[in-house]
């Protein structure tokens, strides 16, 4: 489908339902509440605030999604929420996973912070590779948009996801599921049970299996269907009661996630410049076919993606003082490893980009009421060592360069300490009229070295050896040189120190018991760090600018986003209908982001100097009659840079720049000043229906989701052939259920319209300006069956 029809289309279901919406507060003053809750619709439980409240009462942005409709839908992953949660766009196809909320996320740099941060029952996952870990045995995702910067130790500037787990209740419990989809032979299997050991002791086990066998794409070269993944993970829990007033959480996880041939799919040849620039891919049709294998003299190369989490986490309440003391401790060691080719069908380019995370955090909170005021107060510490590896190997003989095999070794330690205080006052003028204000003030401190060395090729790279996969060779750095014009270097002793002050204020105004009218005004901020890429920048004859290769070049500086939204939350006509509006309008300064430019190999990281997102967001949620439930979600948002004078050019650009100036190796830049952000459609939408009636003593039942888009851009440099189509997905569901809960049998569909639509595009590496995209997955069918008791 066209983007003008998605446009057109929500166009028309965001005005009815604005209508709807306006005449809202009249009906809001009439409506009786229904002494039934279920018989409309369900209260929705988040906390999203760091207590238990009704999501219609949080005067936040907020979309939330049960554990069980994760697990009845088959999401194992983030990256599957996109169809129910529209404002959310998750891709795993570049080397680091790519989250954003309202057009802005985190560049494609495992030097950054992340913009959307994650935070699992406290605890912050925020490296890039985080987005792959799976969700299994989870009472509820919640998706924070906008900055969030009081509530959460690591602030993030464009939203974050707030994920809880399933904790051990006081009785026995069981239950699990298993699917299996056809058209890529996966299996998925993820189950728990909870344990009572003594009064006040009870254990809460869980895991997950997921074995995809037969990947989306076919690899020529190796005939292969790609990518296959093989995941596992397991949880145990244990709550204890040592006292009246007093529960402790203890908990331990383990991750181990595997993916297996992800090749980008060339979409456009590589310019033709010989003798240096003189490789062509075989095809670049966008037809689910790659043709490329590394698994030969010299690179001996593999296509993976390897991760490794553990998770070791304390949490203690308190009851004191009429409040709550919470301590959460937290140790997390996360290690990845990836291996990419560059879709050449020649060993010409292989890359490895490698970490190991280690992490502890301790945060102490206290939160309590006392008459007219709520306050929440507390401090939080993180201290953080990570060991970054990113390696690229080439081989230009295998195109006829006369030049040796050599590698480009980026290595770079860093070690992060972050103090922060925060304090948060809530005060009720009224019953009806309240005003929130807090802060946080935050110290960070950054020391580290950075390296580009030239090296020999080490083969058969594969997860886990780390620092084994360098070898370095000084008698290669002529060949360096010639190839990216500047020389190796090896810096150390870097070191930075930041302090921000980040508030918050927000007025709420209940309408009545049920409707509330917000406004909020946030200032957030990102720290700022060191790029484990930088090369440094060759000298530019046309404008006699010299080499540039100084300590200076890999910092990178904190981004900042300042942020005002409306909102108008609640629930009308008998209970039947709730509804949540909003309007906002972000700035980012300095937002971190990664370009390609000039030599650079590997993404580089930049700092755009002004960008913006504005838009208005919707969620109505109507349940007519018993049984039946009708949700229609969407947004409307426009994500633009302002002030991004330094982007990386597109390949007409650069084709443009080497004609005129004859020189294959020129630098160019482009102005992406009032142009989108990547992956930014300006209309998202979902369509939702879901039906179920008794029949004797079973429950039978279906639905579906539509989610649309209209049109957006793959690439970070708005590059015209990576440019994605609007399109529409359609998932379903037939169901049949045991009148008592205690069983269900599901068949299911996803992305029935089989819309093989691009998630990401980029230049394949290697290569001067080849393209390749990445697919996401087409049409799946599948069964599921579950038990809960």
């Amino acid at each position: 489908m066209s983007g003008s029809c998605i446009h057109r289309a929500l166009a028309c279901g965001t005005a009815m339902m604005l209508v709807i919406g306006c005449a809202l507060p009249a009906v809001a003053q009439t409506a009786p509440a229904a002494d039934n809750a279920d018989a409309g619709v369900n209260d929705i439980i988040v906390t999203a605030r760091k207590a238990s409240e009704n999501l219609r009462d949080v005067p936040v942005a907020i979309t939330a999604v049960s554990g069980q409709q994760l697990t009845e839908a088959k999401i194992a992953q983030i990256g599957d929420l996109t169809s129910r949660i529209p404002q959310l766009v998750v891709s795993y196809s570049a080397t680091q996973p790519a989250v954003l909320i309202r057009g802005f996320g985190t560049g494609n740099s495992q030097s950054f912070d992340q913009a959307v941060g994650k935070f699992i029952d406290n605890i912050s996952y925020g490296r890039d590779q985080d987005a792959r870990l799976p969700l299994f045995d989870v009472e509820r995702v919640e998706v924070l948009k906008g900055p969030q910067v009081l509530l959460f130790g690591n602030s993030s500037t464009a939203g974050a996801l707030n994920i809880t787990t399933r904790k051990p209740g006081d009785d026995f419990e069981a239950d699990g599921s298993a699917a299996y989809e056809f058209n890529h032979q996966e299996i998925l299997v993820q189950g728990g049970m909870t344990l009572p050991i003594a009064e006040g002791a009870s254990l809460r086990v869980s895991g997950m299996y997921q074995d995809l066998n037969k990947g989306p794409n076919f690899n020529v070269a190796t005939g292969r269907h790609v990518s296959t993944d093989e995941n596992y993970a397991a949880r145990a829990i244990l709550r204890l009661n040592p006292a009246d007033g007093i529960e402790v959480m203890l908990k331990a996880e383990y991750d181990h996630i595997r993916n297996k041939g992800m090749v980008g799919e060339p979409v456009a040849q590589p310019l033709f410049i010989p003798p240096i620039f003189g490789y062509q891919f075989p095809e670049v049709n966008y037809d689910g076919r790659i043709n490329s294998d590394n698994s030969v003299a010299p690179l001996f190369g593999n296509d993976f993606q390897a991760l490794n989490n553990q998770t070791y986490q304390m949490d203690v309440n308190a009851d004191l003082l009429g409040g709550t003391l919470t301590s959460t401790s937290g140790y997390r060691d996360l290690e990845m490893g990836l291996g990419a080719a560059g879709g050449q069908d020649v060993p010409l380019f292989s890359g490895y980009i490698g970490y190991r995370n280690k992490q502890f955090s301790q945060e102490l909170r206290f939160a309590g009421k006392y008459g007219s005021f709520d306050i929440l107060f507390g401090g939080f510490y993180q201290w953080e060592k990570r060991d970054n590896i990113t390696v690229a190997d080439f081989n230009a003989a295998a195109i006829g360069v006369p030049l040796p095999p050599f590698a480009l070794n980026l290595l770079s330690l860093q070690k992060t300490k972050s103090y922060s205080g925060f304090g948060d006052v809530t005060y009720h003028l009224t019953d009806a009229f309240s005003i929130e204000a807090g802060a946080r003030y935050a110290i960070i401190t950054r020391d580290g070295n950075q390296s580009a060395l030239a090296g020999n090729i080490v083969p058969n790279k594969n997860f886990g050896q780390g620092m084994g996969w360098v070898d370095l060779n000084p008698a290669l750095d002529p060949v360096f040189f010639g190839f990216f014009g500047v020389p190796p270097h090896s810096f150390s002793g870097l070191h930075l120190r930041e302090t921000h002050f980040q508030p918050q204020v927000i007025a709420q105004y209940k309408v009545n018991s049920h409707d509330q009218v917000y406004a909020k005004f946030v200032k957030g901020d990102k720290a700022g760090g060191f790029d484990v890429a930088y090369q440094g920048i060759p000298a530019n004859p046309a404008t006699g600018t010299p080499v540039i290769v100084e300590p200076e070049g890999t910092r990178f500086l904190p981004e900042k986003a300042e942020s005002f939204e409306i909102g108008y939350k609640g629930i009308t006509l008998d209970r039947k209908l709730s509804f949540a509006l909003a309007a906002f309008y972000t700035t980012f300064t300095n937002l971190q982001t990664n370009a390609y430019v000039g030599s650079a190999t590997v993404a580089v990281v930049a700092n755009v100097g002004k960008a913006r997102s504005k838009g208005f967001e919707w969620e109505f949620n109507y349940a007519p009659v018993e049984g039946l439930k009708l949700g229609f979600t969407g947004a409307f948002t426009d994500a633009k840079y302002k002030d991004f004078p330094g982007g990386s050019c597109t390949r007409q650009q650069d084709l443009d720049t080497i004609l005129a100036t004859g020189n294959p190796f020129a630098v160019c830049v482009q102005d992406l000043s009032g142009h989108r952000t990547p992956m930014s459609s300006r209309w998202v939408g979902t369509f939702s229906i879901d039906y179920e009636q008794p029949v004797g003593d079973l429950m039978l039942g279906g639905g579906a989701v539509l989610a649309g888009r209209s049109h957006y851009n793959t690439s970070a440099n708005d590059e015209p052939l990576l440019e994605q189509k609007g399109y529409i997905t359609v998932d379903a569901h037939l169901d049949v259920k045991a009148g008592d809960g205690t069983w269900t049998f599901s068949l299911f569909g996803r992305n029935l319209t089989d819309n093989r639509y691009n998630e990401y595009g980029s230049i394949s590496p290697g290569t001067k300006d080849g393209l390749v995209a990445f697919p996401s997955k087409g049409r799946q069918i599948g069964i599921r069956a579950g038990f809960n008791f």
